[in-house]
């Protein structure tokens, strides 16, 4: 997407000194500053979404479904949940939310967070629908519980949340308990050490900020934005759309979350994003609608969606309902062989969903079935391991159906571009392959040019040969595989049932083939 960078606000300086430097303000120039990600936060207790500040002091504004699917219409990137009380009464109350919202078609991602104290509670929220899991109190206590989830469920499903509180001249203090207790811990050295563990992606909310509606803490963000290779979503104190636009151009922040200004009206995720359009600063999603597509009438296939132990099969099971087809949920090679269209989905690490594969038996099933020439579509995770092997926490065979490996996105620091962080959480357009490679009679015939799809993940496809490559996308200079195609079989790098209308309309065309 091309934007037009406004003189006005660069006169007022609302940009990063190093990048001014370089725009000339006599005329109006084309220019992208960086993409930031808008991401609601709905604050839950019980059955509420509540608002205060400084974390206390809570009001109701509504409730999380709902509000879910307002701004899921008016164009949110994502949608984060936080239980703020399940620390203190130590259980977590956001399975059955983020079921709803699903229930209810919001098929962007969603981020929840409180009281997850275990692996089992993070395989609970992903089973839910959930796509990344945020920690902080149980973070503090057991920092193992950061290695173990990242390399089970892969680092871009996990999130380090820290709660900040000014202490002194750059110098904040962690609190856990939703800001009620003190850790002791350097609250930027905490950040990293979160990163060095194995958190693809931080949360950073300033206590002091929160619920005031007078601009985030540009210092305490910079701070840490500056000094980790992950992405940083900003949280507390957005009042106006302003302090949005000024929190993406004077950070390196990669996703800014606001709560009270939409659950009061202030503003609206559609103004929002005007606002960052015109100061030339780009975003996620591009809100594609219904009749914008050319989607064909088709007689739906029965859908068989495969559960081994790893993904969120809810959000995939709701958007094929949500298309017209028939859903059944399968796990055993019996199951799979009697299929009429089969679905890998995944999240997590290759070498866990190879292990969960071959432990239930479902492996050659999955060949057998190839084999006779039916449709399959793998997602995320599913889609790698389509391909022959990955280097994720080691070397691990695949399904090798699609001849190729699963590679890593290069170091931060080997890449000189401004914003580019490992994992890739990032709405990102799809490039068809070859100059006069066509996506007729495919699954992405109905996409529009320029859409963009949610892209999670730390490594991409890299299939031996050009062929069976479909589409492309871009990351820090790479051109990666996002889409392979042999025959009938499918494998997308990211995540359509999470896409919005567009994502949904390969959905709607692969449950037709």
């Amino acid at each position: 997407m091309i934007l037009l960078l406004s003189k006005e606000l660069l006169l007022q300086k609302l940009f990063i000194p190093s990048l001014e430097k370089k725009i000339k303000v006599k005329t109006m120039k084309k220019v992208i500053l960086k993409t930031v990600r808008v991401i609601p936060r709905l604050d839950v207790k019980g059955p509420n979404v509540v608002k205060g500040i400084q974390l206390e002091g809570l009001r109701v504004v509504g409730k999380p479904a709902e509000l879910a699917k307002k701004y899921y219409e008016q164009g949110a990137d994502e949608i984060l949940y936080m239980d703020i009380v399940a620390s203190l009464y130590e259980r977590n109350n956001l399975s059955n939310v983020v079921q709803e919202a699903i229930s209810l078609g919001v098929f962007v991602p969603m981020t929840v967070g409180g009281g997850v104290r275990s692996l089992e509670d993070i395989q609970k929220l992903l089973n839910a629908g959930a796509d990344k899991v945020a920690i902080n109190t149980a973070a503090t206590r057991n920092p193992g519980l950061i290695i173990q989830a990242s390399q089970r469920f892969g680092a871009q499903c996990i999130v380090g949340s820290v709660e900040a509180k000014k202490v002194g001249d750059k110098k904040w203090e962690a609190y856990i308990d939703n800001g009620r207790e003190k850790t002791g811990l350097d609250a930027v050295e905490w950040a990293q050490k979160l990163v060095q563990l194995g958190a693809g992606e931080l949360l950073i909310t300033s206590v002091d900020k929160d619920g005031y509606q007078k601009g985030y803490d540009l210092e305490l963000l910079q701070e840490i934005s500056s000094k980790v290779s992950v992405p940083v979503i900003a949280s507390g104190g957005a009042g106006s759309s302003d302090d949005i636009v000024g929190c993406a151009a004077q950070t390196q922040c990669d996703g800014i979350s606001m709560g009270s200004i939409l659950h009061y009206n202030k503003t609206t995720i559609t103004e929002i994003k005007q606002k960052l359009d015109g100061a030339g600063i780009s975003f996620g999603r591009n809100r594609v609608l219904e009749s914008d597509l050319n989607l064909p009438k088709s007689i739906k296939k029965k859908i068989s969606i495969i559960d081994y132990g790893v993904g969120n099969i809810m959000s995939v099971i709701s958007a094929f309902r949500r298309v017209g087809s028939e859903v059944q949920v399968i796990s055993t090679p019996q199951e799979i062989l009697q299929a009429e269209s089969l679905v890998l989905p995944g999240v997590g690490a290759f070498g866990e969903g190879m292990k969960n594969l071959n432990e239930r038996g479902l492996v050659e099933a999955i060949h057998k079935y190839v084999a006779g020439n039916k449709p399959l579509l793998g997602i995320c995770l599913g889609a790698q391991l389509l391909l022959s092997r990955s280097e994720e926490f080691g070397v691990h065979n695949g399904l090798n159906i699609i001849p190729g490996k699963v590679v890593k996105f290069k170091d931060p620091k080997e890449v000189n571009e401004s914003g580019y962080r490992v994992p890739q959480i990032q709405w990102n357009s799809l490039i068809p392959k070859g100059v006069s490679k066509s996506w007729t009679n495919t699954i992405l015939q109905a996409i529009p040019a320029n859409t963009k799809m949610y892209f999670i993940h730390s490594y991409y496809l890299a299939p031996d040969t050009d062929s069976v490559v479909l589409a492309t996308a871009n990351y820090g200079g790479q051109e990666f595989c996002a889409v392979v195609q042999k025959g009938k079989v499918y494998g997308c790098q990211f995540h359509p049932e999470k896409s919005g209308q567009a994502g949904l309309s390969i959905i709607n065309l692969f449950a037709g083939m």
